[in-house]
């Protein structure tokens, strides 16, 4: 298991939060380089892919379903963006939704979900 950030908001990687008036369009995250024990981790090497949650509230569980995944590595450059459009299919009813990200390894091992952030989609 390994620590990730999401947001893309400098080295720590803390959520980005919603912005009054404006609706996201892009999810950003810092891919993880160590696990949760902080022992290093190659990103380009040891990550799979990336797992995409939504729910109408931010208390993710082992139990929730991904709604869409990509890939970590791309031609050889790590994956650190997804265009919310592609989860437009599976929001559920409401003005407002929370995203969480996990990361998985090649080995299948997965890490905790990253920290909720709101999505206002209307």
């Amino acid at each position: 298991m390994w620590s990730m950030g999401c947001g893309g908001a400098g080295a720590e990687g803390g959520a980005s939060g919603t912005v009054p008036g404006a609706i996201a369009t892009v999810l950003a995250w810092d891919p993880p380089t160590t696990y949760v024990d902080a022992t290093p981790l190659n990103p380009l090497m040891d990550l799979d892919y990336y797992e995409f949650y939504i729910r109408q509230d931010p208390s993710f569980t082992e139990a929730d379903s991904h709604m869409a995944e990509v890939n970590a590595v791309d031609n050889q450059v790590l994956v650190s963006e997804f265009q919310l459009v592609n989860l437009l299919p599976f929001l559920p009813p409401g003005p407002r939704s929370y995203l969480s990200i996990r990361a998985v390894g090649v080995d299948g091992s997965k890490s905790p979900f990253s920290q909720p952030i709101a999505w206002d989609h209307i």
